[in-house]
């Protein structure tokens, strides 16, 4: 697999007039190209073994080379296997096959790589010409490797282990299958600052660094019948994941990412910030704010309608230093879908869905609406804002700039929203013609209309609610495209 990318750019500025639009009109002109290509190349073995259909084997080796990462580590070895037991047809299990119509024990274990970075990460380049230097008594302008990279990039794995069980009964028409999985992605590939004293001109560099281990338990069940006029089948699933970060490399114990937060041990990109306490309501609050430890807050430069955060340390007063914990804005505690499908005398309807529960979002855009101040667009929730006439409210007062003290717009869990959700995926309704209606010149045909993002039922303000976030920065969306609302209507047929 390859991708090549050129660009080529010419640029001419002050045309005079009459206006010929040619580059080479401009009084100053310029041009510039650039070039990259990436290549993936992959050898692929397997081996599958079945003896008397009561024990399975599949054994697969992957051998990948990317040119993504520096020459000694180009290619890298990624096995996986996997093992099945039927228990249901051994000669000792004497039970109904209406009762039991399979029972299947498996297990596999496998590697997959990563290199999901950019191109020529490895790789120290000149700076032209940036750089002044005493040569012989004179001044001149010479080009250095001003960067600082890391040739040791290799190959990003994730080790997943899955031990399952499949069971079926009522003649295979009510299926069960439950996993437990571990995946262990080691070596992950991140950007890691640079420290200043090193003297590179990047601030960050690509390193594999980190280690996290997702586990989890995922039931899934499915009820079809195919015998009568009506043929449905139902299926449902949910699935408790859960995350822990054993590793930052580096000698790290924690980084902070923007508003999240990740710590050897804790979950991944948890949101970081001050604890929200609510909107002082008099200057008598503001005089008499007090921390846990009955000690008074000062906190600099609030007036009533400001809002009030929390002294976590007992210092008091509000600085840095008390910004905690505050939100789960990684791996949503779980995850389900739900799906069917009916058919009926040529008609078929298919209804596809999901959803996920037990984490909170950042919205960007919703928090710019919702900040306290300056002069851009804001949200109507603004217009609720406290006033000494209006105090029965949880949006602070507005301000055209902040007093240069504690403002209201530091990162809190007002901005948070409940990343619950339940989403209508996919709709499509079909029609089956009959292939003597066609004379034996057409077969297999189908009317079909559909449907894509039909709904979302959630509280989210935002656009997209199933967004993709940073590795560590999982529950921040930052200006995500909205996901497009879709209506096909299709026709399939063969000759």
């Amino acid at each position: 697999e390859r991708e090549d990318y050129h660009t080529l750019t010419g640029k001419g500025v002050n045309l005079p007039e009459p206006y010929y639009l040619q580059v080479s009109n401009g009084t100053t002109r310029d041009a510039g190209s650039f070039e990259s290509e990436h290549v993936l190349a992959s050898y692929i073995g397997r081996i599958n073994y079945d003896f008397d259909g009561k024990y399975l084997l599949q054994a697969t080796v992957r051998r990948d080379g990317s040119s993504r990462l520096y020459s000694m580590n180009h290619w890298g070895w990624f096995p996986s296997f996997s093992a099945g037991w039927r228990i249901d047809k051994e000669n000792f299990f004497n039970v109904d096959r209406n009762l039991v119509s399979l029972l299947k024990l498996r297990a596999s274990y496998g590697i997959l790589g990563n290199e999901n970075i950019g191109d020529y990460q490895y790789m120290s380049t000149m700076a032209r010409g940036n750089y002044t230097y005493s040569f012989a008594g004179e001044k001149v302008t010479g080009s250095a490797i001003s960067d600082y990279v890391n040739t040791a990039i290799k190959w990003e794995k994730k080790k997943t282990l899955d031990i399952g069980v499949d069971y079926a009964m009522f003649g295979g028409k009510l299926e069960i299958n439950a996993d437990w999985y571990q995946a262990k992605s080691e070596d992950l590939l991140y950007s890691v600052p640079v420290p200043a004293e090193a003297g590179a001109t990047n601030e960050n560099v690509v390193m594999n660094a980190a280690t996290m281990v997702n586990t989890g338990f995922e039931l899934a069940a499915s009820y079809h019948d195919y015998g009568g006029a009506l043929k449905y089948d139902i299926s449902a699933n949910v699935t408790v994941p859960r995350n822990k970060v054993t590793s930052l490399g580096m000698g790290e114990t924690s980084r902070i990412d923007g508003f999240c937060k990740t710590e050897v041990g804790g979950e991944v990109g948890r949101f970081y910030g001050y604890v929200y306490d609510g909107i002082f309501q008099s200057q008598a609050e503001i005089d008499n704010n007090t921390n846990a430890k009955g000690g008074h807050v000062t906190q600099q430069g609030a007036q009533p309608g400001d809002v009030r955060y929390v002294d976590i340390n007992n210092d008091g007063e509000i600085t840095d230093a008390d910004q905690t914990i505050i939100g789960k804005g990684g791996m949503p505690k779980v995850q389900y879908g739900l799906s069917f499908r009916l058919e009926y005398k040529g008609f078929d309807l298919y209804v596809s869905t999901f959803g996920a529960a037990g984490h909170q979002i950042l919205d960007y855009v919703d928090m710019v609406l919702r900040s306290s101040y300056g002069v851009t667009n804001k949200s109507t929730d603004l217009l609720n804002a406290w006033t000494p006439d209006n105090t029965n409210t949880n949006v602070p007062a507005v301000y055209y700039k902040t007093n240069g003290s504690v403002t209201n717009d530091y990162f809190s869990e007002r901005y948070l929203q409940n990343g619950a959700y339940w989403k209508i995926a996919n709709i499509e309704l079909g029609y089956n013609f009959n292939d003597k209606l066609f004379g034996g010149y057409l077969n297999n045909v189908r009317l079909y209309l559909s449907a894509q993002n039909v709904a979302t039922v959630s509280k989210y303000r935002g656009y997209n609610i199933d967004f993709a976030g940073g590795t560590f920065t999982p529950g921040y969306n930052f200006c995500s495209y909205p996901a497009p609302m879709t209506f096909m209507i299709g026709a399939k047929l063969s000759f």
